[in-house]
């Protein structure tokens, strides 16, 4: 009570008149009333002593400040002295007392509330409450923010109370969103430990004993192994532990029993340690070397890095860190080398890891050390060498890289010349070394915008090797001359309409033939508005779009540019006369190499070093991949992803080539696809019209049957309407090839024409051709594959029971008609096999595959009435696979034409009814353990894994440990990972890609990965990287690939002004082609 109402109570004055009323409601135990209260209030704050201290030893807090306040409070009340009852004051004294009970009471019977006028100083110290003080209590609604649209939360961070706000996706709306975000979690922080048994195992019981045992207590000792591991302190570091395979078909068991280390990993370090004893009690086992280097890779992202399927992006710091290791191994391995091939090997290996390691004076220093070392007979080492002048953006030029390749070619010119008698591997690994410089030369000139000269010089070598007149030896200088005289008449050349050859122009000794039209030089459409720097770009592409052919001097416009007419003077330094005893040696290699050279895959004409070229990033032909989609494409335009097709355009990509996949169509992969398609009209590229026409001459002048089923199927793809016309051409020119019956046949059923189909394959059946015991098969297999995909199951099955009884007709088979023809099937697959005739053993295996799909009964798999035996049919091919790997024939092309049947029939069985996801994901990735490199299998891998959600991708897994791990890695499966995560990932897992492809050796110096990173980077991924990264992409471009002039004005259309002119000359300076001046150009612009 203040001080002011005590003295208006004090000073009341008192009549003797007035006798206050006796209270009627007042209790008879008024007078113990005080001391009631002050039991109470003692009994109270006694027990708030006792929650307290309860509380305290719960929470083991400090609550001395808390009782030093409770026991201050309690003297307090115990000073105040009790009410004395008066006849004077008797009201006023019970309206005090009233008055000051109430809150008393309030405050000692509840700890909830607590009036506190002072404050607590320890809030500024510690920075919150006090904890105790705090009633426990439960925020309603989950912590959500009212007024937000359900996905901002209150999180409490810490223990200080202190909150945060989540946005979406965090811990926010769906649960199995939470769920998935928390495994996605735990699976890339938790690694599987392997749960060790005890060293001391208690024995088990008997059942004899008496007592009843009860459950083992948890608590354990560590055994002596456990307490000699390093502490977590140690220097040592912990020893990384190898993820799991993370597999939705032994999710259930994780929880029951211990999961063993992932295989690839226990694979990986047990190869490593088996390879380490090799060289150590070998040091002269040279191939354990290489392995050994060859899985460092693997090793270095185990040991520092999750190995889940998306592999940290390696750091320079870390790519210098491993190159070191590779190097100090190569250097090892070498001073233990004696034979030069290996010698070779390994200093081309100690070169390639140097450059990531010197710097540009030591690394030009070591080369020239290297190429001193051998004489510079080293074929590896020249190529290596040949790779790293291109790359030298700082000192590149045009001719300093043109003479060092015509350099070597003249040394391979003199030595064709000394061993034109001979034979053996000799004469076949310099005739392939030869075609690859040749290869090489004209590739590098067509690139840099030289397409005359480079198109002239394959004219030249083609009419040489495949139109030579009789009587011309193995003297290359006297032939050239001769060569000469036709060249500069100017007759239609090998590819040109009304080309007649070189043989023809000789017999006719010299007569006047027809020449060429004169070319009319039509003007270029200028636009008189617009960025000048666009203009100009646009009428530079223009201008070399018109000039991809060697012209003639007659023609217009061709004054102006000196480059145009292509004088035999100009190639004759470029030029490679093959003797004529090693013409059969050459020629399947020239074909494949002018194919290489064109943009296209190879035909398969040989297996040596030209076809392996299709993996080397200089000289690959283009492909359609990166061809990427929209950027704002919705899921709900979009097909559904568990019914999304496989992508079968895959020119470029790595396949066996077959029938089924040169003439597919749109149903499954196709080895090859229409041009316009591959290169646009603006990329600098050699006339379709004038590839058509070569191949034309090959096959129909110069009579290369190998390569008409190829032929067929460019004018098919290019010139549809006439490839009925060049189909029957060709049947009556080579009337006994049963390939271009079951090409027609093919290119029939892919344009709807089934009738027209079967009568082709009907009318070659019954013919008694004479033709190559490898192909007879063949179109029986096909008429099957026909009629399975119809979905006429049982005409499939009778059609192949055709090829063992010619006079069966119908769709019942009879039993006794199955066991012959599974008999017969299978008895001379095995003999060809034996036979050393692998062609004719697949296409029998081939026929055993269908055989058991279309007849076996039984089987686990799910089956319907288009459907087969699955099961059957891959274990028929599973088992032939063990005998081709017993007969040493594994990596052959006819092994994996049989595994490409395998994966058809799985796509065929998913496609035609159920199945079961697991069953064709196990087989996929048990074809690509076999060819890593088949980007067939990678694609149907990818397509049976889109509808899945795994923590571990199995694509991505299959790409790192297996398809992009050396010695796999090549550009083939660089595009497909690209454009796996371009769809799969986001535009940053893009980059990834990208910058992980050309960081490796198998893409360093492709002009075409370089162009999609700009593209991609100016289109799709844009808006994500933002404009600076298009930027410095295009500038490492111009410094890795400066020889390449697509790089430049792909890159120049982000530029403009004094950017724009630099890059221009840039260009000029080291030597790639401008056909229209720019600053002439900007000139005339300017003053219009």
């Amino acid at each position: 009570m203040s001080s002011r109402d005590e003295k208006k109570r004090l000073t009341v004055p008192k009549f003797g008149s007035f006798k206050p009323k006796e209270p009627e409601t007042a209790p008879a135990e008024a007078p113990s009333e005080p001391a009631e209260k002050k039991k109470t209030s003692r009994r109270h704050d006694g027990e708030s002593d006792d929650r307290r201290r309860e509380y305290k030893r719960e929470r083991e807090r400090d609550s001395h400040r808390e009782r030093g306040h409770h026991r201050r409070r309690e003297r307090e009340h115990e000073r105040s002295p009790p009410p004395t009852k008066t006849s004077g004051d008797g009201p006023a004294q019970d309206k005090s007392s009233s008055r000051s009970t109430l809150p008393q009471d309030k405050t000692s019977g509840s700890d909830v509330f607590f009036v506190d006028k002072r404050g607590d100083p320890l809030i500024l110290r510690y920075g919150t409450n006090e904890r105790g003080r705090v009633p426990s209590y439960r925020r309603f609604g989950a912590g959500k923010v009212m007024g937000s649209k359900l996905y901002l939360t209150i999180h409490r961070d810490g223990p200080n109370e202190q909150f945060t706000l989540r946005g979406p996706h965090r811990d926010g709306g769906s649960a199995f969103r939470d769920r998935h975000a928390l495994l996605a979690a735990a699976g890339l922080q938790a690694n599987p430990k392997r749960i060790k048994p005890s060293a001391n195992p208690i024995d088990p019981l008997t059942g004899r004993e008496d007592f009843i045992a009860l459950e083992s207590s948890r608590k354990r000792k560590r055994d002596s192994e456990e307490e000699s591991r390093p502490d977590y302190r140690s220097i040592y570091g912990r020893e990384p532990l190898p993820d799991s395979d993370s597999d939705s078909d032994h999710d259930s068991e994780s929880s029951t029993s211990s999961s063993p280390p992932a295989p690839e990993t226990t694979t990986t370090k047990t190869t490593s340690i088996t390879l380490s004893r090799r060289v150590r009690d070998d040091p002269t086992d040279i191939p354990a070397w290489l392995d050994l280097i060859n899985l460092q890779d693997t090793l270095f992202r185990e040991n520092h890095h999750d190995a889940s399927p998306r592999h940290h992006h390696l750091t320079s710091e870390e790519t210098q860190a491993l190159a070191a290791l590779k190097l100090s191994f190569y250097e090892k391995a070498l001073s233990h080398a004696t034979a030069p091939a290996d010698r070779e090997r390994l200093r081309a290996g100690i070169m390639r890891e140097g450059a990531r390691v010197w710097d540009p004076p030591t690394l030009a220093r070591r080369w020239g050390e290297a190429m001193a070392a051998d004489g510079g007979e080293s074929f590896v080492l020249w190529r290596a060498r040949l790779d790293y002048e291109m790359g030298r953006g700082a000192t590149f030029t045009f001719d300093g890289v043109r003479g060092f390749i015509t350099e070597k070619l003249r040394g391979l010119r003199a030595r064709l010349a000394e061993i034109c008698g001979r034979e053996g591997t000799e004469v076949a690994e310099v005739c392939g070394q030869t075609v690859y410089v040749f290869l090489r030369l004209t590739k590098f000139l067509r690139d840099a915008g030289y397409v005359e000269l480079a198109v002239a010089a394959w004219q030249v070598v083609l009419e040489m090797s495949f139109e030579r007149p009789e009587g011309q030896g193995d003297d290359g200088r006297a032939a050239m001359g001769g060569f000469a005289d036709f060249w500069e008449s100017e007759v239609p050349r090998i590819g040109e309409d009304g080309a007649k050859g070189w043989r023809h122009f000789e017999e006719a000794a010299g007569a006047m033939e027809d020449l060429p039209e004169a070319k009319e030089n039509t003007a270029v459409d200028v636009p008189r508005m617009g960025d000048a720097f666009k203009v100009w770009l646009a009428v530079e592409q223009e201008v070399a779009s018109r000039s991809r052919m060697p012209a003639r001097t007659m023609d217009e416009g061709t004054e102006d540019d000196p480059f145009r007419v292509v004088m035999f003077s100009d190639i004759e330094d470029l030029l490679v006369w093959f003797p004529t005893s090693i013409l059969l040696w050459v020629r399947p290699q020239l074909i494949d190499a002018f194919l290489l050279f064109c943009g296209l895959p190879t035909a398969g004409m040989t297996g040596g070093l030209v076809n392996a070229d299709q993996h080397d990033p200089f000289i690959a032909p283009w492909s359609e991949t990166f061809e990427f989609e929209a950027e704002d494409q919705s899921p709900e335009t979009s097909l559904e992803q568990g019914k999304r097709t496989p992508e079968f355009k895959q020119q470029g990509g790595n396949m066996a080539l077959s029938g089924d996949i040169l003439f597919s169509g749109t149903a499954w992969f196709q080895y090859l696809d229409k041009w316009s398609n591959v290169y646009p009209p603006n990329v600098d590229q050699v006339d379709v019209s004038w590839v058509l026409g070569t191949l034309k001459h090959l096959v129909r002048a110069c009579r290369v049957e190998e390569l008409a089923e190829y032929y067929l199927a460019m004018e098919w793809l290019n010139e549809p309407k006439g490839a009925r016309k060049v189909a029957k051409g060709l049947l009556k020119l080579y009337s006994t090839n049963l390939r271009l019956y079951n090409a027609y046949a093919l290119i029939e059923w892919a344009n709807h024409n089934e009738e027209v189909s079967e009568k082709v394959l009907s009318s070659a059946a019954s013919q008694s051709l004479p033709s190559a015991p490898t192909d007879s098969q063949l179109l029986w297999n096909t008429w099957t594959w026909i009629h399975l995909e119809s979905g006429q199951k049982h005409m499939a099955l009778a059609r192949l029971c055709s090829s063992v009884d010619g006079k069966f007709e119908g769709s019942a088979v009879s039993p006794a008609l199955l066991l012959k023809a599974k008999s017969h099937i299978s008895s001379t697959r095995d003999y060809a096999l034996s036979s050393r005739q692998p062609g004719l053993a697949i296409q029998y295996a081939e026929s055993q595959a269908l055989f058991e799909y279309l007849a076996a009964e039984g089987g686990i798999e799910p089956t319907s009435a288009t459907q087969g035996n699955i099961t059957a049919a891959l274990q028929s091919i599973h088992a032939f696979t063990n005998q081709l790997t017993s007969a040493n024939q594994a990596q052959s092309t006819h092994h994996e034409r049989l595994l490409q049947t395998a994966a058809r029939l799985l796509y065929h069985h998913a496609t035609h009814g159920s199945y079961r996801p697991v069953y064709l994901r196990t087989e996929l990735r048990t074809l690509t353990t076999h060819f890593p490199r088949n980007t067939l299998f990678l694609t149907l891998l990818a397509w049976s894994e889109q509808a899945t959600l795994l923590l571990n991708d199995p694509v991505r897994t299959a790409l790192q440990t297996t398809a992009l791990a050396a010695p796999h890695d090549c550009l083939g499966t660089r595009r497909f990972a690209i454009l796996y995560e371009a769809r799969a990932g986001t535009a940053h897992a893009t980059r990834a890609a990208f910058e992980a492809a050309l960081e490796s050796d198998a893409c360093r110096g492709s002009v075409e990965v370089w162009v999609a990173y700009l593209r991609f980077c100016y289109g799709k991924g844009r808006r994500e990287l933002g404009a600076k990264v298009g930027r410095e992409v295009f500038y490492r471009a111009v410094a890795a690939c400066p020889w390449a002039r697509e790089v430049y004005l792909e890159g120049m259309q982000k530029l403009g002004g004094e950017e724009f002119r630099g890059v221009g000359g840039l260009m000029e300076l080291r030597g790639v082609r401008v056909r229209v001046d720019l600053e002439g150009f900007l000139g005339r612009w300017e003053g219009r």
